[in-house]
């Protein structure tokens, strides 16, 4: 019987590492208007831009990276004919000049330029490097931050300047305090930013992205059902022509790219030997030996254990069920850690449990019914 190796699919698992790509974002604007502390707000703390973990990347910014968004912080301008001049260059002629048109890892992928709401006004300069940053074809976004030191009525009057000055432009109202104060919370506008930029990027940057987001259950939900049925479309195509389970091991790099991405988007840390064991005691590979009694019985021509085939129906369903009850058990693991609340599990032993085999077996028979 030809079966998987741990060793084939720690090489899918480098497979997957190899092929993501992440997310490049450029964070600038006036010294003090808080760039870091939206970051440390929005992202993991594995993202966070604070001490001296960042490397530089060219004079006046900085690189903060890890595998799921890359993030460029430019030191912040300080009011002066020179000193803007200066940063005017430094924006332009030492950074994005060189990423402008390009589509490899050095591309820019975002911009967002952050204006302080405590000092009450923007600058001349602010509003000419927007349009800039605009009008050379970067996807740029306008940060409000401070909010909280602002009334409502100094809100609206600064909003609606800076939609006058950039007509059309997105402009989101921020305030680190949100998490605390429920009433700053309505006017703040980290859901719409979140959004915004997940709406910007394309492909896998859109997954690298939400990987990265803090919280955002909902991001992590709609990118996970995406990740599922994107994978139970390849299992369907590898069993388009009926395979014997024996040849199972055709759809573990679909399997593992799955389970992979699943976890990753949670921030759930999954070591290549779990990985390893979710194939072999969930994946279709073991299905025959594992769970043939609940599946056999389950799909009309499937055959004996013995002699079972693979078709596309099986491939879809079973890759899919798993999928399903994997991101289920992801979901409410991250949860538990936004809330607070200790893990209620442990994933990696759990994973290849009878309750979740048996979870597998009643999802696949719901898809079929």
């Amino acid at each position: 019987m030809k079966e998987y190796s741990p060793e084939s699919v720690n090489q899918e698992v480098e497979k997957v590492l190899q092929a993501q790509k992440v997310p490049n974002i450029l964070i600038c604007g006036q010294t003090g208007v808080g760039k870091s502390s939206v970051v440390n707000y929005l992202f993991n703390e594995s993202v966070a831009v604070s001490g001296d973990n960042g490397e530089p990347c060219t004079r006046g910014i900085t690189l903060f990276r890890n595998n799921t968004v890359n993030i460029y912080d430019s030191e912040g301008y300080e009011i002066g004919g020179e000193r803007q001049k200066y940063y005017e260059q430094l924006i332009f002629d030492d950074f994005l000049a060189k990423r402008k048109g390009t589509t490899d890892a050095d591309a820019v992928h975002l911009v967002w330029y952050a204006i302080s709401g405590a000092a009450k006004k923007f600058t001349e300069l602010d509003i000419k490097l927007i349009k800039r940053i605009k009008a050379d074809g970067f996807h740029a976004c306008v940060l409000l931050t401070k909010i909280d030191e602002l009334n409502e009525e100094q809100l609206n009057d600064m909003m609606a300047a800076l939609q006058k000055d950039l007509p059309g432009a997105d402009v989101f109202r921020l305030s680190i305090n949100a998490r605390q104060d429920e009433g700053l919370a309505q006017f703040c506008d980290w859901d719409k930013l979140t959004d915004w930029s997940y709406n910007h990027l394309a492909g896998t940057l859109k997954e690298r992205f939400v990987m990265a987001l803090r919280g955002r259950l909902d991001l992590k939900h709609k990118q996970a059902t995406g990740i599922v049925a994107g994978a139970t479309t390849a299992a369907a195509t590898v069993g388009a022509i009926p395979i014997p389970f024996s040849d199972a091991a055709l759809l573990v790099p679909v399997q593992t790219g799955m389970i992979m991405g699943i976890a990753g988007i949670y921030g759930i840390h999954i070591g290549k030997a779990a990985i390893s064991s979710v194939a072999a005691g969930t994946g279709i590979s073991a299905l025959g030996k594992s769970v043939a009694g609940g599946l056999m019985k389950l799909i009309p021509g499937i055959g004996t254990v013995a002699g079972a085939i693979v078709n596309a129906s099986v491939a879809g369903t079973i890759t899919g069920a798993l999928g399903g009850a994997f991101s289920e058990l992801c979901y409410k693991q991250c949860k538990d850690s936004l809330d607070g609340k200790p893990p209620a599990v442990d994933i990696e032993q759990i994973l290849t449990g009878p309750a979740f085999i048996a979870e597998v077996i009643r999802r696949a028979k719901e898809a079929k019914q």
